[in-house]
């Protein structure tokens, strides 16, 4: 009896399939494409895409205000449950001033959508580009130097070029399955490409930092150690001191072992080696940009730019205008193709809501870090050393700082590189593909590129 039980709700699926599966009348599919051609559609009005700030009225920096402490009390005396029902009342006045502010239209927020990027050239079979490698290897790689160099030399994308041949000259029409696959590998590494060199430049970065923190840590076990030595300080102060070195070190090892492979990841990508691989790297990630991109319509944009779902529409259409017949196979054939399109939609759909709001809330952690937590740590520093010179706290306390300073200039470093990681992925999306931090992401282009050749 258990068992009967345990199979009842799929005995009962396959009951209700077989009577879906009998054809509503004879020569129709039954299937219904609407929702597929609304999820197909950019136009389909959907709720705009908004970010929700958690850093609206956060206060900011070191206080520099001051009250009449008689007034202040006087004021919190008026309230029976003194600070927190004034802070209640702050809040609430707060919020309906946001309100009576707040934009009523979402559309008048919308970005246009950007313009597309300039055609890359790409080499021809047989070409020598060694003084164009050799021009942009001159100075310190930008992105778009390295995107060029992997489009003509990366050797998984010549893989695929070369396995395609004269489907992608132009011999053939621009909507050969083959050119479609050739640009669609051709966006998908200069997305990668990029964020290898924004990892490449960001570990340099914060390298040098933890290196600075070793240096203040290496500093203060010195001055630590001739104190041991001189009976000043007892064994066990020394000690302490020379742990927080060691972590320091291990902290800049672990961080040039990180600068190392990611630099080897992007001259894998840019099909570097030899003494064409020791490329210079600019000594900083591009600053922030001054403002944000509003785009409360990402979803059309997103969708708008995805050639593989505009063709995949058309031969879906195609099919279901040739499809003849109304048995069940007819029915299910019809579901499935609907539900395969539908979902390719969906997650076109899900994917730009998420780089979107990845984008706005990077942007937000790398300003708090930049213009906050950076500029109190240097408040702190000089009050440090006010108080050194002042002989009211020792330079261990002043060196200890130094270190925090410089872990905290290296979490700022990765809040800026996190933000352009997310900048690109929008980037991908606004232009066809896919955010490479979602999904599978972290596969090495080359052997995806040398993948699809091989097929």
């Amino acid at each position: 009896m258990k068992y009967f039980y345990q199979c009842l709700p799929v005995a009962t699926l396959l009951w209700a399939g077989s009577a879906l599966a009998q054809p509503a009348q004879r020569g129709v599919v039954p299937a219904d494409p609407q929702p597929t051609r609304q999820a197909l559609d950019p136009r389909t009005p959907v709720p705009p895409v908004t970010y929700q700030s958690a850093l609206t009225g956060l206060a900011r920096g070191v206080e520099t205000g001051s009250l009449d402490w008689r007034r202040a009390n006087d004021d919190v005396g008026q309230f029976q449950r003194g600070h927190i029902d004034l802070l209640k009342l702050e809040q609430a006045n707060k919020a309906s001033s946001q309100d009576a502010h707040a934009p009523h239209n979402a559309a008048d927020n919308a970005s246009p959508m950007p313009e597309a990027a300039a055609t890359q050239r790409l080499p021809r079979p047989g070409e020598d580009n060694s003084a164009e490698l050799a021009l942009l290897l001159n100075t310190p790689l930008s992105a778009e130097s390295a995107v060029r160099i992997a489009l003509i030399n990366n050797p998984g994308l010549q893989a695929l070029l070369g396995e395609n041949g004269i489907n992608i000259s132009s011999a053939v029409p621009a909507d050969h399955p083959a050119k479609y696959q050739a640009r669609q590998q051709m966006a998908r590494l200069s997305t990668q490409v990029h964020q290898a060199w924004i990892n490449a430049v960001a570990a340099s970065q914060s390298l040098s930092a933890l290196t600075r923190a070793r240096e203040a840590a290496e500093a203060s076990g010195e001055l630590a150690r001739r104190l041991a030595r001189t009976g000043n300080w007892s064994r066990l102060q020394q000690a302490r001191r020379q742990v927080v070195l060691v972590e320091a070190a291990s902290d800049e090892l672990r961080a040039r072992e990180a600068a190392y492979s990611a630099r080897e990841q992007l001259a894998l990508l840019l099909g570097l080696w030899g003494p064409s691989a020791q490329f210079a790297l600019p000594a900083e990630l591009p600053e922030l940009p001054a403002q944000v991109r509003e785009l409360p319509d990402i979803e059309s944009l997103a969708l708008q730019a995805r050639p593989d779902i505009a063709l995949a529409g058309v031969l879906w259409q195609r099919q279901r205008s040739a499809r003849s017949g109304s048995g069940p196979d007819a029915f299910w054939d019809a579901l499935r193709d609907d539900a395969r399109l539908r979902d390719l939609a969906l997650k076109a759909r899900s994917e730009a809501r998420q780089s979107y709001q990845r984008y706005r809330s990077r942007y937000e952690l790398a300003r708090l870090a930049q213009d906050e937590n950076l500029p109190l740590r240097q408040f702190i520093s000089d009050e440090m050393l006010l108080r050194y010179s002042g002989m009211l706290s020792s330079v261990f306390d002043a060196l200890a700082d130094a270190r925090a300073q410089s872990q905290a200039a290296s979490s700022a470093i990765a809040a800026r590189r996190d933000f352009w990681l997310a900048e690109a992925d929008l980037q991908a999306v606004l232009a066809g593909g896919s955010p490479l931090t979602l999904g599978e992401g972290a596969a090495s282009p080359v052997a995806s590129t040398a993948a699809a050749a091989s097929h």
